[in-house]
């Protein structure tokens, strides 16, 4: 039964709405087809013949919820907001347990000292890419254009092949061979 304040929908029906034509024709191409394999009126498709006995049919959608969407679309709704709420408590709580000690929270902020200016020269997109006091070790190496610092394997490679002083390619093993032209390659 509608409600008094829904949208009153006018409904369209075809002069076959059951598509019975179109399933009592025989002269389809697929059903041919399948009848030449073996299939009958009445079985399924599949191994056991258990798949589905109609043909597909139209559903009429009239309402802009979305594919899938039910009548129990506002529960749905307010259950997905619900866990949704709830994964922001958890981030919260987690973000709140890492909190820094006050001292190494403050610094010389650009974006801070914008806003508290009296003239507003600055905008927001100018100053935060301007600021560095919030990057990370590794942003400013990538800005600045700093290597790396090697690993530990790496050296260890390197100390190895400075003691063996290797005098001939003939005796090293393709292995061998491709570890030393990459790190030839990257300037060791």
């Amino acid at each position: 039964m509608s409600m008094l304040a829904e949208p009153r929908r006018k409904q369209k029906w075809s002069i076959d709405p059951r598509n019975s034509a179109w399933s009592n024709d025989d002269s389809k191409f697929g059903q041919k087809m399948l009848e030449r394999m073996g299939w009958s009126k009445g079985k399924g498709l599949g191994r056991s013949e258990q798949g589905s006995t109609d043909h597909i049919k139209v559903k009429l959608k009239n309402d802009s919820y979305g594919l899938g969407a039910n009548a129990s679309y506002e529960d749905n709704w307010i259950a997905h907001q619900d866990d949704f709420n709830e994964l922001l408590a958890q981030l919260n709580n987690h973000h709140a347990q890492n909190k820094l000690p006050p001292e190494e929270q403050r610094g010389f902020s650009l974006e801070e000292k914008s806003k508290m200016s009296r003239k507003r020269v600055h905008y927001m997109k100018f100053t935060k890419g301007k600021d560095l006091s919030s990057r990370t070790e590794t942003d400013l190496n990538c800005i600045f254009g700093k290597r790396a610092k090697p690993t530990k394997n790496q050296e260890e490679v390197r100390n190895v092949y400075i003691k063996r002083k290797i005098t001939s390619w003939s005796e090293l093993s393709a292995d061998d061979r491709y570890i030393s032209a990459y790190m030839s390659s990257v300037g060791y």
